[in-house]
């Protein structure tokens, strides 16, 4: 692949992502990251660039023709990344990720020209997949110049998810008398139980493995007729956390939709235990 000038109106040109571009790529995706997310490292960013990581898109979607495109303007500084590939199954074009100085929209928009332009007539699906930088969806309120440009390019949104976000220091609590933590290395996390003092189940949370003292809490469980217990968990799983130097908590939901009343009720759940929502995650497509 050689290097291509892109209309921007700046000199800037396209080029194949190499291994001198990482520091400048990962201050870009670091200027993006949502609170409470850990810092990212080389490690990281290379699988993103490999279109792979933990749990990461390429195995389960089938990914080829995985490709890493840096943007640079007339002074060579690195403006802007984007990752894109092909889905096999469907032959569907995948931009993984994109991350540009959020304020000059033009990037983006240029970013986005090429990555349709490279993967030619066929629908693409972007920020559908989570990857080693961040979770799936765009996070339209952060990255508005990115969404903007989306929309520009013929992009249509899907309001997907909402993002989450505590601190689990200074709500206090005190932790329930019959609660265990365990280690689920395979997964890998830590499963909250709680129970009864007969050792019925009320229910149980799992949260992942610490980075940085920050940590994602991926779902809660309750027993059957237990709806009222809901935010006694929640509380018990922060103060476990904050007990173990937990300084941040995530959470991803689902967004609302009619008809889903559960939805709804999780979200109360997650704000009465003090998670206010950051940004909401769209998923976005192009028809050709």
């Amino acid at each position: 692949m050689v290097t291509a000038a892109v209309g921007t109106g700046t000199g800037a040109v396209l080029q194949p992502y190499r291994p001198e571009h990482r520091e400048a790529v990962l201050e870009l995706v670091a200027a993006d990251l949502l609170p409470g997310l850990p810092a990212l490292t080389f490690a990281e960013l290379g699988q993103a660039v490999q279109g792979t990581g933990p749990g990461g898109p390429a195995a389960r979607a089938g990914l080829e023709d995985v490709c890493t495109e840096v943007l640079a303007d007339a002074d060579g500084r690195v403006v802007g990344a984007a990752c894109r590939a092909v889905r096999s199954p469907d032959g569907a074009g995948m931009l993984l990720w994109l991350h540009c100085l959020e304020d000059e929209q033009h990037l983006a928009q240029a970013l986005l020209q090429c990555v349709v332009g490279r993967l030619g007539r066929r629908t693409v699906h972007a920020f559908t997949e989570p990857t080693a930088l961040a979770p799936a969806g765009l996070a339209v309120r952060n990255r508005l110049g990115t969404r903007r440009a989306l929309e520009v390019c013929g992009f249509s949104g899907t309001d997907r998810w909402r993002y989450l976000h505590r601190r689990p220091e200074g709500r206090g609590g005190r932790l329930y008398a019959v609660a265990d933590v365990v280690e689920c290395p395979g997964l890998p996390g830590w499963r909250l139980q709680l129970r009864e003092r007969d050792g019925a189940r009320i229910g149980e949370a799992l949260v992942g493995l610490p980075v940085d003292g920050v940590t994602a809490l991926q779902w809660v469980s309750l027993a059957p007729g237990r709806p009222s217990v809901g935010g006694i968990l929640l509380e018990q799983c922060l103060a476990h956390l904050a007990d173990r130097g937990v300084r941040e908590v995530t959470a991803v939901l689902p967004a609302p939709s009619d008809g889903q009343a559960d939805l709804d009720a999780a979200l109360g759940l997650h704000a009465a235990a003090g998670f206010a929502e950051v940004d909401r995650l769209h998923t976005y497509t192009r028809c050709p």
